[in-house]
């Protein structure tokens, strides 16, 4: 299905672009992740991955910049690469939550600065089995006929530097029996109970923590800071707003 899919919409927007679908390359990679397809395409889906790039692969991009939009067809968002003297700009064209599907047009910067007509780039989350599934990614391009003897490509080591990390943020999963009952656990970890824990028991990690917006339910925003010294101060204070309960609290009989 993923495949008929990319096939026909590679095949439209060549001809919107005045490009024959036949002079379309394509460099495709896959990568297979323990979670589930539904939560990996929550990852890819909207804005989701640049929080992610912003994070864990600062090494590699300078900043991302959402020109227009929330993450939806539209949304152009600007990436810069390290150490910023260069560039690349993309519009989502589709966002499929059925197929789980997400599909780029570059704009400007990459192969396009150096002669090639066309550069697309899509995500697609593959169902393995109930905890499992697989990344795939297309990137898409056409070389102007004037610099086909200097045969430009994309950079995909970025896309690859993307597979990577979305496979190690996926990845991190921890589970702990305890002897208490499941509400109870569910007590502490709904609204802002669990914060409150955290800044009196992890005072040789965490800095301090700020609620920035919100009461604990959803669209709350809380700022954490590491103290200087620990492995997660490498990183940049970091804000993470309460999209929905993700915390599991099963009851063992």
């Amino acid at each position: 299905m993923l495949k008929q899919f990319s096939l026909v919409f590679f095949v439209l927007l060549a001809c919107y672009n005045g490009v024959n679908s036949r002079e379309l390359k394509h460099i495709t990679k896959e990568l297979e992740v323990n979670a589930p397809a539904s939560e990996a395409w929550e990852l890819y889906r909207k804005l989701g991955l640049l929080d992610l790039i912003d994070r864990k692969l600062t090494n590699i991009f300078q900043s991302t910049e959402v020109l227009k939009g929330d993450g939806g067809v539209g949304t152009v968002v600007k990436l810069t690469f390290v150490p910023g003297n260069s560039s690349y700009t993309e519009k989502i064209t589709v966002m499929d939550d059925q197929k789980r599907v997400k599909v780029a047009q570059g704009l400007e910067g990459d192969c396009l600065a150096i002669g090639c007509s066309v550069q697309i780039i899509q995500f697609g989350i593959i169902e393995k089995s109930q905890n499992s599934s697989i990344i795939k990614s297309i990137v898409s391009y056409a070389v102007k006929k004037e610099f086909q003897a200097k045969d430009p490509k994309p950079s995909i080591q970025f896309v690859e530097a993307v597979l990577q990390a979305s496979k190690k943020y996926l990845h991190i999963t921890n589970e702990l029996e305890l002897n208490v009952p499941a509400s109870e656990v569910w007590e502490l970890y709904r609204n802002l109970r669990l914060l409150a824990l955290a800044a009196n028991e992890l005072k040789n990690v965490v800095q301090s923590l700020q609620v920035l917006k919100g009461d604990g339910g959803v669209g709350t925003v809380v700022k954490t800071t590491f103290l200087p010294g620990t492995s997660t101060s490498k990183t940049k204070p970091f804000n993470t707003k309460f999209l929905l309960t993700s915390i599991l609290v099963s009851q063992m009989d």
